[in-house]
């Protein structure tokens, strides 16, 4: 067995996922051995990820299985390309949790599912039963499945008509009753819902680092996410609480804590705590995620 092959069994070793899982991060960096470079494991099918190009040779020797490859580039945000193995023409389904998402190795930059964000989709599963959610940013609407199957309403809310109609996708994969949506810029529709009086009980927040709205307004994380809490903790009933991620990695733990926190009225201010990255992510703690309220 050659030493790359060594080391991602030493790597698959570590890691144990719930039977009724079969997607999740296999190779996370220098953590495992492969400094800069991330593999993610997609129902038996491996999406690799790097800064490099081209990629390391011996990946493509990994006949056995599928094998894709995408530079780590948000200036040129390119698909994955093939290297080995099966060709992957169509979507296909992963199961996570027990729920099952529609992944797309040919959508370009985004595949479908965020693998990092599992343990917080089953955090929101766990306290959905009941509750009004607003799931912002809703992308394929992953949260939103996850709200839904644990006995939750959700408003998917995106700038993307084509990921809402993927969101709508999952939840017919799972069976899940339809949920509303609306396509539009999350900055002007929570100022809608308060100035209408609308309130849930619960608020996701997981933007992008940086967009841009096709009038032209920039949202960057690091200026303007008080804003967004601010926004969104209007919108809120007497016990909501809300979701708040981001992963931009320039950004520290405590810098994203205070954006949360000065966004909150005092009420939230001192119910906000932090929550860990799914362990298979050792070593790179990128993604800073906190719970505004009480679970």
């Amino acid at each position: 067995m050659s030493a790359p092959d060594q080391w991602i069994a030493a790597a698959l070793e570590r890691r144990a996922i719930p039977g009724d899982t079969d997607v999740r991060r296999i190779v996370h960096g220098s953590a495992d051995g492969f400094p800069g470079l991330f593999i993610d494991d997609f129902a038996g099918r491996w999406l690799a990820q790097s800064a490099v190009n081209p990629p390391p040779g011996w990946l493509a020797e990994q006949m056995a299985r599928s094998i894709y490859y995408k530079q780590l580039d948000v200036g040129t945000k390119t698909a994955p390309q093939h290297l080995a193995g099966e060709r992957i023409s169509e979507p296909f389904l992963v199961r996570e949790n027990g729920l099952v998402f529609e992944i797309d190795f040919a959508s370009g930059y985004s595949q479908g599912l965020f693998t990092d964000q599992r343990e917080n989709r089953g955090r929101v599963r766990r306290i959905a039963s009941g509750r009004r959610v607003l799931n912002t940013f809703a992308y394929t609407c992953a949260f939103g499945v996850a709200v839904a199957a644990g006995g939750g309403t959700v408003l998917d809310l995106d700038l993307s008509r084509p990921y809402l109609a993927w969101g709508a996708r999952n939840y017919r994969h799972n069976g899940l009753p339809a949920q509303d949506s609306i396509f539009g810029d999350v900055f002007d529709w929570l100022t809608r819902f308060r100035r209408k009086g609308r309130v849930f009980d619960f608020v996701i927040l997981d933007p992008p680092t940086f967009s841009r709205t096709p009038d032209g307004k920039v949202f960057r994380v690091e200026k303007h996410y008080s804003d967004l809490v601010a926004l969104a903790a209007g919108v809120l009933s007497d016990e909501g609480g809300m979701l708040c991620c981001t992963n931009q990695r320039g950004l520290a733990p405590e810098v994203f804590h205070r954006l949360v926190r000065s966004g909150l009225p005092p009420r939230l201010r001192d119910i906000v705590r932090p929550l860990p990255m799914p362990a298979e992510f050792r070593g790179d703690n990128y993604l800073k995620t906190l719970w505004v309220g009480h679970p």
